[in-house]
């Protein structure tokens, strides 16, 4: 996190620009607001349809129509970025004296008052907060609402691998020193709110690993490829995936009762936005990188049952730049959260069973104003998991997991996943 300054520089144009975005009916006439606002854009028209971008963003603008300047009810209505909005202008004030400093009331089309003042007066949390109503944020929120899924998603493989490592040794029934290889498959359902909008969805993943342990200590690497396919509730699809790695280790410490763990994540990512009011996909490429570390004490056996009280943290950044009509724009965002939980299990002769409940505390609005105006208001999130493991044979284990959220959060997932391990 970089809580000095904001990490989204270019999340929407400046107040300005934003107050150009919302006159976007004057570049539709060919008539450029006063100087400072002017910039060269990529422009495309098509029966009827304006499509453009400013600071990076897609606009689209669609049906423009106004009233008679002269008129009492001086009123352009559009479709802005899918959205039916309308602009209400003093009377007697044509479209192309509009700019800036012009009072006007801004609706969307159920009649809520979105805006309702002078564009240039706006500073910049009044902006990103317009911004995002109008659906000028509608990418950056679906990328940032991957993101949170990654963040609660991407270390569950490698955590649930150290756990069946990491248990005190005396109450260890499944492995035991030496190399290891494994693999996990997970598929999953997804839903969530950002700003102003939601998104349902799948996620897929399959890793594979090897690690060695020894005496009290565990290092291991992962590698594999998941990918998540989230839809809008306004519409529209975003796609992004790649291929990942992710280097992991674990120690324990007082008599194997503490357990310290962390893992790093490294991924290649491609993706497309799609909607139906843009004039191509926007086309995205970077990478992810993070990290996850935690804490996790075991308490004495009580009744068969093995306790581990756990803390931790976990963080996020995506490096994502975006092509749309002839721009790259950089949709990079980061995220954060610590979590605290219990962990229960209890041994049989040939596997044990366990049940995991943990809190996560969701950390970006702390550090960074701007990530409230992509994200939801209610990130902090349950998280229940149940699962089981079998021997199968000599050296041989397979593992069985679900995880759900409970409750309501602005992040939530159902997902399965399966594992095979086998000890050298």
């Amino acid at each position: 996190m970089k809580p000095t300054q904001p990490h989204h520089p270019s999340v929407a144009p400046a107040p300005s620009l934003l107050a150009h975005c919302l006159l976007v009916p004057s570049l539709a006439l060919g008539l450029m607001p006063a100087a400072g606002l002017a910039q060269t854009l990529p422009t495309t028209a098509a029966a009827g349809t304006l499509y453009t971008s400013f600071e990076g963003r897609p606009l689209t603008l669609q049906h423009l129509q106004q009233t008679a300047p002269g008129s009492p009810d001086n009123r352009v209505t559009a479709v802005l970025n899918g959205r039916p909005i309308s602009l209400l202008l003093p009377p007697g004030t044509p479209l192309s004296a509009v700019n800036s400093n012009t009072p006007l009331s801004l609706r969307a089309d159920d009649g809520t008052l979105l805006f309702s003042g002078t564009m240039g007066e706006l500073d910049r949390d009044e902006t990103l907060a317009l911004a995002s109503r109008l659906g000028i944020l509608d990418i950056d929120q679906s990328l940032y609402g991957a993101l949170k899924q990654a963040l609660a998603r991407h270390f569950q493989p490698v955590t649930q691998r150290i756990d069946a490592h990491m248990q005190p040794r005396a109450q260890q029934a499944l492995t035991g020193p030496g190399i290891s290889v494994w693999t996990t498959s997970e598929v999953g359902d997804l839903d969530g709110e950002t700003d102003h909008t939601g998104y349902s969805g799948d996620t897929k993943a399959m890793l594979a690993g090897v690690d060695y342990r020894q005496r009290n200590w565990l290092v291991g690497l992962a590698a594999g490829h998941s990918d998540i396919e989230l839809h809008g509730d306004r519409g529209g699809r975003t796609d992004l995936g790649g291929e990942l790695v992710m280097p992991y280790a674990a120690v324990a410490l007082l008599d194997d009762r503490l357990v310290l763990d962390a893992t790093l994540l490294y991924q290649d990512l491609d993706g497309e936005a799609h909607r139906d009011y843009l004039a191509a996909p926007i086309d995205v490429d970077g990478h992810r990188w993070g990290g996850r570390a935690s804490g996790t004490y075991y308490l004495p056996r009580y009744h068969r049952v093995d306790t581990g009280l756990t803390l931790g943290g976990a963080y996020l950044e995506d490096d994502l730049d975006g092509d749309y009509l002839g721009q790259r724009t950089d949709y990079g965002e980061e995220t954060g959260e610590v979590f605290a939980g219990a962990k229960l299990s209890t041994h049989f002769s040939a596997g044990r069973v366990y049940g995991h409940l943990f809190y996560h505390y969701d950390l970006s609005s702390d550090v960074d104003d701007d990530a409230d105006h992509l994200d939801g208001s209610d990130d902090d999130r349950f998280v229940l998991t149940l699962g089981g493991e079998h021997r199968l044979g000599k050296g041989v284990v397979m593992s069985l997991s679900g995880q759900t959220t409970l409750g309501a959060s602005d992040t939530e997932y159902d997902v399965i996943s399966a594992s095979l391990a086998y000890t050298f």
